[in-house]
């Protein structure tokens, strides 16, 4: 009884692999070991924005619902020895938000940056992050963006530009529920080996999504390194980007151009039925004395 159990076990066993195997995963062995670390090498962004009326006499903010902010957006942010890199969620955090599509094409409302803020991998607490003065640049066309900042004390991946064929692991941050429904839950992380083929003149690279029920937040690419012995550190490749309902890691590189932030200009006009609602209390308006400003609207929000 006992070998028929174990030869069942070991068939169930070998038929994961090879499933895994025919997608192109296969799941780590090391899973624990790779938590281990990366996780702190990654963080959550919360980022808060409004609706700026362009035709006041002075300067007027909009939330909705009795909201200060008119929406929000969650996304994954990397830390690495030099700074750290976003998603176009945190730099068009509208693009994003269905109740921006009522007021895409007017003409009286320009959305503007309100707060953004960050907690570690974790953690639960959040701590703003003050993206007022900074230029991100651009690593892929409203995909990806790195932000030259040592608020995390320049600690974090060391990246990797290099090309050719690439064993390495997609490390996806997930979640039990979509963070609005509930932001404070602890994130967890799946882990999958991926071998890819990175080609200079070629940015995306397709992969499989993760077979889970739970919520993935993002993620990332990385390149396993022995150091010395008993020692292994990871490089940061690529960052898992979201488009057209597929996954694909894009390959980071070295930054040639700066970050003009789409859509900042496009005006808005609320509906008959918005739930538009003003801002009346300055430390909630999108001014110079709020926690953060989008680069290109920042004139605008000056009172």
């Amino acid at each position: 009884m006992k070998k028929v159990l174990f030869f069942c076990i070991f068939q169930t066993w070998a038929a994961t692999v090879l499933v895994a195997q025919s997608l192109g995963l296969s799941i780590s062995s090391n899973q624990q070991m790779i938590e281990d670390a990366v996780k702190d090498g990654l963080f959550v962004i919360h980022q808060y924005y409004q609706l700026q009326d362009t035709t006041a006499a002075t300067p007027s903010y909009y939330g909705w619902n009795n909201n200060p902010h008119f929406g929000d957006t969650y996304s994954l942010g990397v830390k690495t020895t030099n700074g750290y890199y976003v998603g176009d969620r945190v730099i068009r955090p509208w693009i994003y938000d269905s109740k921006f599509e009522e007021y895409r094409n007017s003409n009286q409302f320009a959305p503007v940056f309100l707060k953004a803020e960050y907690r570690q991998f974790d953690s639960t607490s959040c701590s703003p992050l003050a993206l007022k003065d900074v230029t991100p640049e651009i690593i892929s066309e409203n995909r990806v963006f790195f932000i030259d900042d040592a608020i995390f004390d320049n600690k974090g991946f060391s990246a990797d530009y290099a090309d050719g064929t690439t064993k390495g692991w997609l490390v996806w941050a997930v979640t039990d529920k979509p963070l609005p429904e509930a932001d404070r839950q602890p994130l967890s992380l799946l882990v999958y080996r991926s071998e890819l083929v990175l080609e200079n003149r070629k940015e995306l690279y397709e992969v499989r999504t993760p077979s889970t029920q739970k919520t993935v937040l993002g993620g990332i690419y990385i390149l396993p390194e022995v150091t010395e012995i008993g020692k292994i550190t990871f490089r940061l490749l690529g960052i898992l980007h979201y488009e057209n309902d597929r996954w694909n890691v894009v390959k980071i590189k070295t930054v040639a151009n700066m970050l003009s932030t789409p859509g900042s200009n496009s005006l808005l006009t609320p509906g008959s039925n918005s739930l538009l609602t003003p801002v009346v209390n300055d430390s909630e308006a999108g001014s110079d004395d709020a926690n953060n400003s989008s680069p290109d609207t920042k004139q605008k929000n000056t009172d």
